[in-house]
C-alpha cells in the first residue's frame, strides 16, 4: 500500500509553524515532511517533547491536570520447571487491597504485599518453553516514577519481595532455585523505552467521574494536521482500546482528507506515524 518503514530512529521534533503539524525531525537531524504527523507517542510528552513552548501545547496543558496512572514492574523468568498449579492466567492477591492501593496511589511508594497477575503460558502452549519448563511472567502494580524513585537501588529489593510473596503464597516452592533465564522491566525502564508519561502503563489516570470517561482527543484541536494514538489518547488504555485509538486516528484522518490514500499522488507528501513502542 506505499507505506514506508523507518525503523530504530527516534524522533526529536515534529515541524510545525505554529498552526499546522509539517513532518517530523529524527535524532539525527533528518527533516521528513509530511501532510499529517500521527503520535503514537504518550500525548502529554508529545506535546512537552516534540512541540514544546507552542501555542498548541499551551493550550494543552491548561485544559486538564494530567496525572500519569500507576506504573509496574514485570519480571519474566524461564524456570527450569513447571508449576502445575498455575493456570494461563492467575491472580495472587494482597491481604488489604486498601491498603495496598493506599503505598501505590496516596503515598507514591511500592506496596510491601503487593497483588501480582502471573502467566503460565506454556499451560496452553508448550512451545514456549522446553519440555517441563516454563515462561513466567509476572506483574506487579506500583506508583508511577516520583523524583526520588531511584530504581536502580530500589528492584533489588524489590525482585524479592515479589518472589519471596510467590513462593509463600503462590505455592510456587524454591522458585527461586529454578530461575535459568531473567530479565525485568522497572518503572524507570517503562518511562524510557515506550517515552509514556512517568512510566505510566496505563496512560493517563481515570481518577472521578470526569477524567476517567474523558482522554485526549485523536485530532489535535491545536495543531492542524496532528493525531494521535495510543493509550493516553481517546478511548484509553489496555490492547483493544489502544487498538481503537488507531483505527480512530486513521479514520479521522482520512475523514479529513488531507493526505493522499491507497498510492494516490496528488501533489501531497504522506501521513507520518510516529510509534516509540
Amino acid at each position: 500500500m506505499g507505506v514506508v518503514f523507518h525503523t530504530g530512529k527516534g524522533v526529536k521534533r515534529i515541524i510545525n509553524d505554529g498552526k499546522k503539524a509539517l513532518g517530523i525531525v529524527l535524532e539525527n537531524d533528518e527533516e521528513i515532511l509530511g501532510s499529517a504527523v500521527v503520535s503514537n507517542c504518550d500525548t502529554v510528552r508529545t506535546h512537552r517533547e516534540l512541540i514544546p513552548d507552542t501555542r498548541a501545547a499551551y493550550k494543552f496543558e491548561g485544559r486538564r491536570k494530567y496525572e500519569p496512572a500507576c506504573s509496574g514492574v514485570v519480571l519474566y523468568l524461564g524456570l527450569d520447571k513447571r508449576y502445575e498449579q498455575l493456570e494461563h492466567h492467575d491472580f495472587v492477591f494482597s491481604k488489604d487491597p486498601e491498603e495496598e492501593f493506599d503505598w501505590i496511589y496516596n503515598k507514591g511508594e511500592p506496596a510491601p504485599d503487593p497483588s501480582c497477575y502471573v502467566c503460565a503460558p506454556a499451560k496452553t502452549d508448550p512451545s514456549v518453553a522446553p519440555n517441563g519448563c516454563e515462561s513466567l511472567y509476572i506483574l506487579v502494580h506500583t506508583p508511577y516514577l516520583r523524583k526520588h524513585h531511584d530504581w536502580s537501588k530500589m528492584f533489588p529489593a524489590y525482585r524479592k519481595v515479589i518472589l519471596e510473596k510467590m513462593e509463600r503464597t503462590a505455592g510456587l516452592k524454591d522458585l527461586q532455585k529454578h530461575i535459568r533465564f531473567e530479565a525485568a522491566l522497572t518503572p524507570q525502564d517503562i518511562n524510557d523505552r515506550y517515552h509514556v508519561l512517568n512510566g505510566a502503563i496505563y496512560g493517563l489516570a481515570s481518577h472521578g467521574k470526569v477524567l476517567g470517561a474523558f482522554k485526549p482527543s485523536n485530532r489535535s484541536p491545536d495543531l492542524k494536521s496532528l493525531y494521535f494514538s495510543g493509550g493516553s489518547a481517546h478511548p484509553g488504555p489496555g490492547m483493544p482500546m489502544v487498538l481503537m485509538s488507531g483505527w480512530i486516528a486513521a479514520d479521522t484522518l482520512d475523514k479529513d482528507g488531507i493526505a493522499p490514500s491507497n498510492g494516490e499522488k496528488h501533489g501531497n507528501k504522506p501521513a507520518l506515524a510516529h510509534s516509540n513502542s
